[in-house]
């Protein structure tokens, strides 16, 4: 039925919690392959402890070459028609496959592709994710799912998510696109492999349904500053490009290409020169300045959101009731702030009426709010934070 390939580098805190939440799926005919990309921790012993004790589970010990290469080695070791991908610091509910290949049963589809539980490290913050489109069965995939695919301009987000981990692969497809894909996209790997694939099959079945359980974690690679990020994204624009070039929607794939690497190359900023991308985006927000000038208040918040906000404040010519600014991260982001940012603890110090949650995320709000009430036991009546709007410059740009 289905074989599950987990690529894994140094994950010996998670590992555990992975392998048990694969072994605990109801699909009876599965099989787990465990690919251990050359860990120096003790990862490779978990692997093997595990081997031992479970027939359907092996694993490949191999030299280090990266998650495409190491998914590669599980599919060309995979004795089922059917790929799953399982990265090794997460875990899945106990009837994702089954649910997913129930799916795959009544419709054929080449790809199945569900949504993803994002759990931050704190634990006390989740959001699903779900691909853009309505849930069903998509056969001309040319005209409803390629316009829109690496990016909707209209919903300035993703429309096919570009994670591996929440779908369903036929083995034959995949295999041939982890051969062709450039083992050294380190970076947006997952994009490069799922919009390669969707260029060579006819369906695609979308779930609104989340059975993975994504862990946002802050030491991971992602947030790690590394200059090859600069090559890293010129060979996924090149190996895309190839993929689009011959395509009759090749315009706007190209197009939707140029968009998704301005947001990589964000990043790159990010990671390398800590400059925030989302600084240059239009922010609006419904703060009444009256309010702003007769009270006394903190702004909660200095990434783009806050530092967006400290503007209009400024703006307004309200930013003389402003007694504090602080976040958690305080030290990391004073440099690029007007204002001298101090820790959550310094600030709350302070005579002040409100406290402004500046982020744009309205869960997020709901975390820190409850941190400020339950951590510094702050008066939940002087805590705001009011939706706001954020315009991508990105996005007016390309328009």
């Amino acid at each position: 039925m289905i074989s599950v390939i987990v690529p894994i580098y140094n994950s010996e805190k998670y590992l555990e919690r992975c392998i048990e939440s694969i072994l605990c799926q109801d699909l009876e005919a599965i099989e787990i392959i465990l690919v251990d990309d050359c860990s120096t921790d003790n990862s490779g012993k978990i692997c093997d402890k595990y081997s031992e004790s479970f027939p359907n589970l092996k694993v490949i010990h191999k030299e280090n070459g990266g998650a495409t290469s190491g998914r590669l080695a599980g599919v060309e070791s995979a004795k089922y028609d059917l790929i799953g991908f399982v990265d090794s610091d997460d875990y899945v509910e106990p009837d994702m496959f089954s649910e997913l290949y129930k799916v795959y049963v009544e419709t054929g589809a080449d790809l199945i592709s569900s949504g993803i539980i994002r759990e931050y490290e704190s634990g006390r913050r989740t959001e699903v994710v779900l691909d853009n489109y309505t849930e069903g069965m998509y056969k001309d995939i040319a005209n409803s799912i390629y316009p829109s695919m690496l990016f909707d301009f209209k919903k300035n987000d993703f429309g096919l998510y570009p994670t591996l981990v929440n779908k369903l692969f036929k083995k034959e497809i995949i295999r041939k696109i982890l051969r062709e894909i450039d083992s050294r996209i380190f970076y947006g790997e997952d994009s490069t492999t799922l919009y390669s694939y969707c260029m060579e099959i006819k369906s695609i079945y979308i779930l609104h349904k989340a059975y993975y359980h994504y862990c946002m974690r802050n030491d991971s690679m992602c947030h790690s500053s590394n200059p090859e990020l600069i090559m890293n994204t010129y060979r996924l624009y090149s190996t895309l490009y190839d993929k689009f070039k011959d395509s009759k929607k090749k315009d706007e794939l190209i197009r939707q290409l140029k968009r998704y690497v301005l947001e990589l190359e964000s990043h790159t900023l990010e990671c390398i020169y800590g400059i925030n991308h989302g600084l240059l985006n239009i922010w609006e927000f419904n703060y009444e300045p009256q309010l702003l000038r007769d009270n006394k208040y903190i702004i909660y918040g200095a990434n783009a959101c806050g530092q967006a906000l400290y503007h209009y404040v400024r703006r307004n010519n309200a930013q003389d009731n402003l007694v504090a600014w602080v976040d958690k991260n305080y030290e990391q982001l004073g440099f690029q702030c007007d204002y001298d940012l101090e820790s959550i603890k310094k600030g709350l110090s302070k005579d002040y009426d409100l406290i402004i949650i500046a982020v744009k995320n309205s869960s997020l709000a709901d975390v820190i709010r409850d941190e400020l009430i339950t951590d510094y036991q702050v008066d939940p009546d002087k805590i705001i934070w009011r939706e706001c709007i954020e315009k991508s410059f990105f996005s007016e740009a390309m328009m």
